[in-house]
């Protein structure tokens, strides 16, 4: 698809708007969180995040790099435009948690602060956390009550500091509930607890180096070659460094070049690495002959190796794309070891749309839409569901994510917003030319993948260029034309053992697939989707 035209300039709003944003943004520190607190033993830390196209994967690489990039050495201090944001959603929470009574109780000053939070969450005019059950608030509370508890007293400290810089005498209760009260709400309940969710999640501001190869074009192993080199001297110029191409040098010579550099001027502190569309390079090598795909992959996988040797100077690297491809081969070393967080449950939510969010966002479109379709809210939002949603990314987990959700594609759901609800099959206009190659290639039958249980956990496998048997199957999942609908687990003495059963995820994602396979016309995408009554998808543990 297009980035440039309406739809995805919409889903930019989207994603990165006051509504969304807010309920993602706790998931996006725990991200960089656990890429900080990585340690690889010699090694920086190197991740990977596989979400299937329309999902805002580089919109989340845009908003780490706005988050923590630091533009000179000196320049230490997060700048997060979006904390207040992040702030009153921690408030909201909280005050729900102590309306459950799960939070213990309070102290006075405990509960001044519960009282300025409230208002602050009023004036900023955001929404309570829907009410939970009392079967499930321990499971779903049990990680934020720790982290509330954790930022709670890391601004107490804060606040009594400040309390003893004012006064040298506060048994009086009256004198601190009185200075509480005249606290500036910016000094107190914002640049204190921005202090705190820094400190709680260990975010710090590095220097980023950002590549991405989605306009990465080649007819031939030179050409890649030099499409190569030709993104990393743009990265040479954004950040200032003298340097001049050698006719002779390689993509792996000049990056770890630029890597050098790049650690003269910042001497003082490790980088961090994001590199968006990283798969590209391999999907335009495998339009090659054999042997000229083999060469150019290795030219490739040698430029990622100097990351693992880079400890010095990188501290994290996060691969992000929409299929996961064997980084390590007989050639080259590449990067034998990544840590694939695609499937981690605490970030299975990061990227689309829950329900929820679909009907906070477009609240008016969804009423307007369901009065003409003679339907209520409810009903059109189940329309959707069956039409855009059920791609889940995890499996259920007892800490991180006792209900896993199902989500909706946000680009799709953009795209029928814009176009007056209409339900059509938009995920047919990207661009599935590896896949399609795939399929050629292939059998046709896939009967063996959809509507079985049993099935390995396919989702988490690597594939080559040249897509063979299984690796078909894991294709489809990273591609979002199946998903898991079922998982059995199986507890024995000594092991557990995960099986599966795979499902096109809707109606969307099934038309999509059976136009790239020849099946049916382009003809067939202008008609609006057979919206089935309804659908059932299972999860159970033996």
């Amino acid at each position: 698809m297009n980035s440039n035209s309406q739809v995805y300039s919409t889903l930019s709003d989207l994603v990165l708007s006051d509504q969304v944003y807010k309920d993602k943004a706790d998931m996006l520190f725990k991200l960089i969180s656990v890429m900080e607190d990585h340690d690889g033993l010699g090694s920086p830390g190197i991740f990977m995040m596989i979400r299937p196209r329309g999902f805002g994967l580089s919109l989340i690489s845009q908003s780490i790099q706005n988050l923590i990039k630091m533009d000179n050495e000196n320049d230490n201090e997060l700048s997060i435009n979006t904390t207040p944001k992040i702030i009153t959603t921690y408030q909201s929470k909280q005050n729900n948690l102590f309306n459950q009574g799960v939070a213990a109780d309070t102290t006075s000053a405990d509960s001044t602060l519960k009282e300025d939070s409230v208002k602050k969450a009023e004036e900023t005019k955001v929404e309570e956390a829907p009410e939970i059950t009392a079967e499930d608030s321990e499971a779903k509370a049990k990680e934020e009550t720790s982290i509330l508890d954790d930022i709670k007293n890391y601004i107490e400290d804060l606040v009594s500091e400040k309390k003893e810089e004012k006064a040298d005498d506060f048994s009086d209760q009256s004198s601190i509930d009185e200075i509480n009260k005249n606290a500036s709400s910016q000094d107190l309940l914002v640049a204190d607890e921005i202090d705190a969710i820094k400190t709680f999640y260990n975010v710090k501001k590095r220097p980023v180096l950002s590549l991405d190869f989605k306009h990465l074009k080649a007819k031939n192993p030179k050409e890649f070659s030099e499409g190569l080199l030709d993104i990393l001297q743009e990265q040479f110029w954004i950040n200032h460094i003298e340097s001049h191409i050698d006719p002779y040098q390689t993509p792996k010579a000049y990056f770890d070049k630029l890597l050098h550099e790049l650690n003269k001027k910042y001497p003082s502190i490790k980088i961090s690495i994001l590199i968006d569309n990283y798969d590209v390079p391999f999907m335009v090598a495998s339009e090659f002959e054999h042997e000229q795909c083999e060469e150019s992959v290795c030219d490739y996988l040698d430029m990622l190796n100097v990351i693992k040797y880079s400890n010095r100077t990188v501290k994290w690297c996060l691969l992000s794309g929409h299929i996961n491809f064997s980084l390590a081969s007989e050639t080259s070393e590449g990067l034998p070891l990544v840590y694939d967080l695609s499937s981690e449950p605490m970030f299975a939510a990061l990227f689309g749309f829950t329900r929820e969010d679909v009907k906070e966002v477009y609240e008016k479109e969804i009423e307007k839409f369901s009065e003409n379709m003679r339907i209520s809210s409810e009903e059109y939002l189940d329309m959707l569901e069956q039409c855009y949603g059920g791609f889940l990314f995890a499996d259920n987990d007892e800490l991180y994510n006792p209900n896993c959700p199902k989500m909706l594609c946000p680009a799709c759901i953009a795209h029928c917003m814009t176009n007056n609800g209409k339900l059509l099959p938009y995920s047919a206009s990207g661009k599935y030319d590896f896949l399609k190659n795939a399929l050629i290639n292939n059998p046709r039958n896939l009967s063996w993948l959809y509507g079985k249980d049993g099935q390995d956990p396919l989702f988490s496998d690597s594939i080559d260029t040249d897509v063979k048997g299984k690796q078909l199957g894991s294709l489809l999942i990273q591609l979002g034309f199946a998903t898991r609908t079922k998982v059995i687990i199986n507890h024995s003495d000594s092991y557990v053992t995960w099986r599966y059963r795979f499902e096109f995820p809707n109606l969307d994602m099934k038309k999509t697939f059976d136009f790239i396979s020849g099946e049916c016309s382009e003809q067939d995408l202008i008609k609006p989707l057979e919206v089935k009554t309804e659908t059932t998808h299972d999860y159970e543990e033996d």
